[in-house]
């Protein structure tokens, strides 16, 4: 097994995953994405993710990249058609900024990277956070630093791998996810690579008490994205999947 081009693909992964989950100016929300896919397109991880990246690539060129950010808004932000949570916190606790934001900043300060609060205001438990993290610790084990690959570990073990599946789930099943579903079904088969890789099974599902209506995201989670989404239009955000682009120290 070539573990060094192992983690060069799974570089690659967290970059276009993150760039779709993460919260960026419009007009730079998608910028690598297409190129990144054709690429993947030519190196599937098997026969489900090479159909849903065609199935991607599809869309993009039937309808562009503009009515994507439509899409994202749609499932992330109306408030009229129950956004998709995108905490771990919120997973765990039913509420944002819980435990699971306070582990993921212990990982952080034992990196050697450090959350931009300028351009990146989501929490640090945000998917789109933890994706772009993952990608970076990545890249840091990839240049010699034995801690980094530690942490990485420690990231999916502790916090992606516990609320994965539940995203994954929550954001195929929305009214509004076409293109996203797509985006899902490849998320998925690349976290069974990754558990395989690092050697994690899929956690067991802890039953939840049934409600009549889907759990929605709180007041303050609204707020959040609400001011998250204006901020966004203010600052010029690099996005973190750009094809041969510099790796930055911060995420």
């Amino acid at each position: 097994m070539d573990k060094k081009a192992i983690n060069q693909a799974r570089v690659v992964y967290y970059g276009l995953f993150s760039a779709l989950f993460a919260f960026v100016l419009e007009g730079e929300r998608y910028k690598g994405v297409k190129e990144t896919l054709e690429f993947l397109s030519k190196n599937p991880l098997d026969e489900n993710s090479k159909k849903a990246i065609d199935n991607m690539l599809s869309i993009i060129n039937a309808i562009g990249l503009k009515q994507l950010e439509r899409e994202f808004d749609a499932i992330f932000y109306d408030l009229s058609s129950d956004p998709v949570p995108t905490t771990a916190s919120f997973y765990e606790e039913e509420r944002d900024d819980g435990k699971k934001r306070a582990i993921m900043v212990d990982y952080v300060l034992q990196s050697n990277f450090r959350r931009d609060t300028k351009k990146f205001t989501d929490l640090e438990d945000d998917i789109g956070f933890v994706l772009s993290f993952m990608q970076k610790l990545i890249e840091d084990e990839l240049n010699g630093n034995d801690k980094a690959g530690f942490l990485e570990r420690e990231v999916f073990r502790n916090v992606l791998n516990n609320f994965v599946d539940e995203f994954i789930e929550n954001v195929y099943m929305h009214e509004n996810s076409a293109f996203y579903q797509e985006v899902t079904l490849l998320l998925k088969v690349f976290i069974e690579f990754e558990r395989v890789f690092l050697g994690f099974q899929k956690p067991k599902q802890v039953e939840k008490v049934k409600k009549e209506k889907k759990v929605n995201i709180s007041d303050a989670e609204a707020a959040r994205r609400l001011e998250n989404k204006r901020k966004k239009s203010e600052e010029v955000v690099e996005c973190v999947v750009e094809v041969g682009g510099d790796v930055e120290d911060e995420v």
